[in-house]
């Protein structure tokens, strides 16, 4: 499914509790009042995670995020019409001044794959780890994103212990062309590395522990750039359920 990706940071002066009532409480309910052609939103609020390898003294690159933002849309023609709307042009976009550091942001548009579905009612204590990686230097995006499976399996076997419990995982390779490309935009965001792959990996809080190993054996295909890819723990907010009506 066609997905716009947004990974968020809070603007100057809010403290990252604020951050996330914020967009959560009014933000949020600015999109389920009029929902226009939106399919699903999803925010995922980050409590945790690691940015770059820490080799470079200077960190040239690297910013924390507060939230990671998905917004589903069933087709091209749905997404263009809710970007276009007056009701997302006057009210849902000029908000975003009133809590992201917009020349931050990251956003791009996606095709979600869905490789292990991850659970309906996730429990109180499932995480949703999220692993934003770009490509290493002298990789193509589309040689990362094929290369990305065999990555993972060896991930898997290098964490044992993580690989039972993973609950879900999908995929979403970025889309660099097309007006969906330039609807990202909207979001705003600086000259930053592009991203190569989003991977999303639901399991319970007490297998965070064995994460790191798959994620140094991923990032050890030579696929991934370092200092550039990070990792978020976050916990999954729904804020508009996927439409029937649609």
């Amino acid at each position: 499914m066609l997905k716009i990706v947004a990974a968020v940071r809070r603007k100057p002066g809010m403290t990252h509790t604020e951050y996330l009532a914020y967009i959560e409480q009014v933000h949020g309910k600015l999109a389920t009042d009029n929902p226009l052609q939106l399919h699903r939103y999803v925010q995922n609020h980050a409590f945790d995670g690691a940015y770059g390898s820490g080799d470079r003294p200077d960190h040239v690159g690297v910013f924390h995020r507060d939230s990671v933002t998905e917004l589903y849309f069933t087709s091209p023609q749905a997404m263009a019409e809710t970007f276009s709307a007056e009701y997302n042009r006057t009210v849902i976009a000029p908000d975003g001044a009133h809590f992201a550091e917009l020349p931050t942001n990251q956003a791009l548009l996606t095709i979600e794959t869905v490789l292990v579905p991850p659970p309906a009612a996730p429990a109180a204590n499932m995480v949703k780890i999220m692993m934003l990686l770009t490509c290493a230097e002298g990789v193509v995006a589309a040689e990362a994103q094929a290369g990305w499976q065999a990555a993972h399996e060896a991930g898997l076997a290098a964490a044992p212990a993580f690989a039972t419990a993973i609950c879900g995982l999908t995929r979403s390779d970025p889309q660099d062309s097309g007006p969906g490309a330039a609807m990202a935009a909207h979001f705003g965001g600086g000259d930053q590395p592009p991203l190569a792959l989003l991977v999303s990996i639901w399991a319970p809080e007490d297998a965070l522990a064995n994460f790191r190993r798959y994620e140094r054996s991923v990032l050890a295909s030579g696929l991934f750039h370092r200092d550039y890819s990070y990792f978020l723990f976050t916990r999954e907010v729904e804020i508009l359920a996927p439409r029937m009506d649609q």
